[in-house]
């Protein structure tokens, strides 16, 4: 893929991005299960909407990174995406209470916003190059910062006024967001014709054996992730708590993330990232078996913080992984692979499993059973990197 021009002029508008991200992507996501409860739909119907949200993620996001990939560049196709989500998110807004308005308008919105995140990774990994991607932690934890300032203040603010305003402000961001990308080159990454004629999916899926089997154990550590976050705020709201313990957490848990992205780079090199990763793994297992136990909403906010640990070391460990198993000319279609696995279509199952768990057999079965998923993914993982580059550190 190759570095832009200039270093740090490469690199500070790189941070911004990921600072609006972050802080956009707070108006919504943590709250989107109350807002949804709010509007009258039920914990299976909430389940329903998450997973529809994630099936559209999951169908438009290797569509989006072809289209980078092949045709537009990474850049071209984020201000696209921005323009189409603040539409779809406007369109939430206006659905009302009914079940199939919300369903349809959730997944129009999310097909929208699909490409925002691995195509973000993509530009960052490419920036730095194979010899600096370990350091990508350092441009990611922007989005941690921007996310944990903004979630805590969005908790105040929808103490006081409800959720109502949610929706028109994540619009607002994401806005902000695709006005910004107007600063960053617009061929970069340099798009190139794929040579499979199943696109540029099927490109890096020829050339990195090791992927999908890796994808499998991230999979599974992305299901429990999405189940057991997706029906935190619930289990916060259902204690006792209100909005802002809610924003909280999610708060607290960025905060945790920044020093830990930081240190990724230098515990990447003397751990190996298959460990880096796997810790992270069975640090979410810790928290959500902690969760199994906690009852108070204040505690459950506070356990919450630990799991900001295992995000900053699983997510940076996916992205630098996959972006040196796939060739560079492919950086955002693996990344965009590595997305719909983790964020799309684990959250179809994590989404509709967890709706039905939490309904049925209570918070406690569903935090369980999270923690002991997270397990198998974590040896999955270890197995599937054996013998690479990953296992090894200095």
């Amino acid at each position: 893929m190759g570095r832009w021009s200039g270093e740090e002029g490469g690199l500070w508008p790189l941070r911004a991005l990921f600072l609006l991200s972050g802080a956009g992507g707070a108006a919504l996501l943590p709250f989107f299960a109350p807002l949804l409860r709010g509007r009258g739909l039920d914990p299976e119907q909430i389940g329903l909407v998450l997973g529809a949200t994630s099936l559209a993620g999951a169908v438009a996001t290797p569509l989006w990174s072809h289209l980078a990939d092949t045709r537009l560049g990474a850049v071209r196709v984020l201000q696209l995406s921005a323009l189409t989500t603040v539409v779809g998110a406007l369109a939430l807004a206006l659905a009302g209470s009914a079940l199939l308005p919300v369903l349809i308008a959730a997944a129009l919105m999310s097909a929208c916003s699909a490409p925002e995140a691995p195509l973000s990774d993509a530009l960052a990994v490419g920036y730095l190059g194979a010899e600096r991607m370990t350091e990508y932690g350092r441009i990611r934890l922007w989005a941690s910062a921007g996310w944990g300032v903004a979630v805590i203040a969005f908790g105040v603010l929808f103490q006081h006024l409800g959720l109502g305003p949610a929706l028109p402000l994540y619009a607002f961001g994401v806005g902000l967001f695709g006005l910004w990308t107007l600063r960053l080159p617009a061929g970069a990454p340099l798009p190139m014709p794929a040579r499979s004629r199943l696109g540029a999916v099927g490109d890096v899926l020829r050339s990195s054996p090791r992927l999908l089997p890796f994808l499998g154990g991230v999979f599974l550590v992305s299901v429990a992730g999405s189940a057991a976050w997706g029906f935190l705020g619930l289990r916060i709201l259902g204690q006792g708590g209100g909005p802002f313990l809610v924003g909280l957490a999610a708060g607290l848990t960025a905060f945790v993330e920044i020093p830990v992205m930081y240190s990724s780079a230098p515990l990447g090199r003397r751990f190996g990232q298959r460990s880096i990763y796997v810790t992270g793994a069975l640090v979410y297992a810790a928290v959500f078996l902690a969760w199994t136990f906690v009852r108070d909403p204040l505690t459950i906010t506070l356990v919450a913080s630990a799991d900001g640990v295992a995000f900053a070391l699983a997510y940076t460990g996916v992205v630098v992984i996959v972006g040196r198993l796939v060739p560079a000319r492919l950086a955002s279609t693996g990344q965009a692979l590595a997305w719909v696995v983790a964020g799309n279509m684990a959250p179809i199952f994590g989404g509709a499993l967890g709706g039905v768990v939490f309904a049925r057999l209570g918070a406690p079965w569903l935090f369980a059973g999270c923690a002991a998923l997270c397990v198998v993914g974590a040896a999955v993982v270890w197995a599937v990197l054996g013998g690479t580059e990953h296992s090894q550190g200095a």
